[in-house]
């Protein structure tokens, strides 16, 4: 079975590139990540407000929030600068936004899922493309946050290629009902959204309140 090219939008995408020896080489698509990133800016931004005016402005809680974003931002660009999929001659490695290097063979791959919209709440659904081994352990997943439909397609094809199971899940699926099918490839925070932003946000709110009573008990001694 052979996968047609598809893309999320009429974005133009650069052809794969291609190094010395024959290998293929992807990188995470700019237009998918933008679309993600503007997405759930429309959500974070209440949370934020909501928070700010719930707990208060002050001054030294500003630096921490600047300290945030300038490691978020440094982290996309770092991840955009890095990030790649490098395969050919049944070969496959994924490298990370840190340079770090995981290469594993088509004999290490058991099946390979591809989902065409995996249900993610506000943000609307997004593809996934996920290389399992042996056990329905993952391997490899890249979500379409950052990954165009036409690169998976491009890498499921290479693995089916070289004899690698198939398993497409054509109907849009939860995160949830995805991890009762692969308990080993979701994470229980991404099945339960709602329940793992309630302790995160109790987290969060005990630790400013605890850098709010360190710090009166601080200017106050």
């Amino acid at each position: 079975m052979i996968l047609h090219d598809e893309t999320v939008t009429a974005d133009p995408l650069p052809a794969p590139a291609a190094v010395p020896g024959g290998t293929t080489v992807l990188r995470p698509s700019r237009a998918a990540y933008g679309r993600a990133l503007r997405a759930n800016i429309w959500i974070a931004i209440p949370l934020l407000v909501i928070s700010l005016i719930r707990v208060g402005l002050n001054w030294w809680l500003l630096p921490f929030f600047v300290a945030v974003i300038l490691l978020t931002l440094g982290g996309v660009l770092l991840y955009f600068r890095k990030a790649r999929i490098e395969y050919g001659g049944g070969s496959y490695t994924r490298v990370s936004m840190f340079g770090g290097r995981r290469t594993f063979q088509v004999g290490d791959v058991a099946s390979v899922v591809t989902v065409n919209a995996l249900l993610a709440g506000m943000a609307g659904s997004v593809a996934q493309l996920i290389v399992l081994g042996p056990g329905d352990v993952k391997i490899l997943r890249l979500r379409g946050q950052t990954w165009e439909v036409s690169q998976f397609a491009e890498l499921a094809n290479d693995l089916i290629a070289h004899g690698v199971a198939h398993v497409g899940i054509a109907e849009p699926i939860s995160a949830a009902a995805l991890r009762e099918r692969y308990p080993k490839v979701v994470r229980w925070s991404e099945a339960h959204p709602i329940a793992f932003a309630l302790l995160l946000s109790v987290a969060l709110v005990a630790v400013i309140f605890g850098v709010v009573i360190v710090g009166v008990f601080a200017l106050s001694a």
